[in-house]
Formats: structure tokens, C-alpha cells, sequence
């Protein structure tokens, strides 16, 4: 099937959307762990199992928001995409499929792990994978690892 790429400002919007919905789950997170942001800091380079959950909190999330629901229930879309109305699709133009999606995920799954280095390490590869959506084909660096494409639906 053929379909039209979508915009990098749509994508960049819908990133955004999502990014907003990750960060208000984050806050919860730290709400339900009782950890305020200063607690979370000093903790952060020491045992503690409020982080412990708080990490499985966060990596629980990223499955289901950036993973199960797109895969199982949306069609290949995030909260943002259903928004502005794009979604991600093979590069065959097929639904996607779970292990599609884990592999799009892959970066957002490692930075939900709290170890130092990692959140700044994935800062980089961040960095990196949102000037690759200026490529002729718009595929970012986790649009190749997963062999997708996102699309206006």
C-alpha cells in the first residue's frame, strides 16, 4: 500500500504530545514512590528501592503507551499521532507488530533505566536521531532499526 510521508512538523508535534504525556506519568511516578525531585536526586546514586520501582514504573509505562497500546488498540499510533492523525507503518506499508514496535521503543525502554551515564548517554543518541529526521526520506535513527515509516493515516 502506498502512503503519503508524513510532515516533520506533525511528527515533531506528535513527539512533543507524547513527550508531554511521558513526563506527567513520570511526575505521578515520583509521586507514587514518594520521591519529590530533590529526594530523587540524592537517591539516584544509591540503593534505593522507591527508585527501584520507580524505574519499573517508568519502563512499564514505555510499554504500554509507546508499545502495547499502538500495537494492540491504535493502529500504530501514540497518544500523539491519534491526535494529529499520523502513524507509524512497516516500511511494506503494514500494521505494525509488537516486536516492530519494541524495536522502534528500543531507545526509550534503555533510558527508563535509572543507572548513571544512561540518561545522558541516551541524550546523545536523542540528539542524533531527531536531526536524522532532515533526510531526504524523514526516517529517524529508531525509524531504521525498526524499518519504519511514519504516515499520514
Amino acid at each position: 500500500m502506498d502512503f503519503e510521508l508524513s510532515s516533520r512538523k506533525r511528527r515533531f508535534f506528535a513527539s512533543w504530545i507524547d513527550g508531554m504525556a511521558s513526563i506527567a506519568l513520570s511526575k505521578i511516578g515520583l509521586l507514587l514512590f514518594g520521591l519529590s525531585n530533590e529526594e530523587f536526586l540524592k537517591s539516584y546514586m544509591f540503593d534505593s528501592f522507591s527508585l527501584f520501582l520507580y524505574t519499573i514504573f517508568l519502563i512499564v509505562s514505555i510499554i504500554v503507551l509507546d508499545i502495547v497500546i499502538p500495537t494492540y488498540f491504535w493502529n500504530g499510533q501514540t497518544i500523539g499521532k491519534k491526535l494529529l492523525r499520523i502513524r507509524v507503518v512497516t516500511d511494506e506499508g503494514e500494521d505494525v507488530d509488537i516486536k516492530t514496535m519494541t524495536m522502534r521503543s528500543i531507545f526509550l525502554l534503555v533510558s527508563g533505566i535509572n543507572l548513571p551515564v544512561i540518561p545522558e548517554g541516551m541524550m546523545v543518541i536523542y540528539l542524533v536521531d531527531s536531526f536524522m529526521i532532515f533526510r531526504k526520506d524523514k526516517k529517524t535513527l529508531h525509524d531504521q532499526i525498526a524499518k519504519t515509516k511514519v504516515v499520514y493515516c
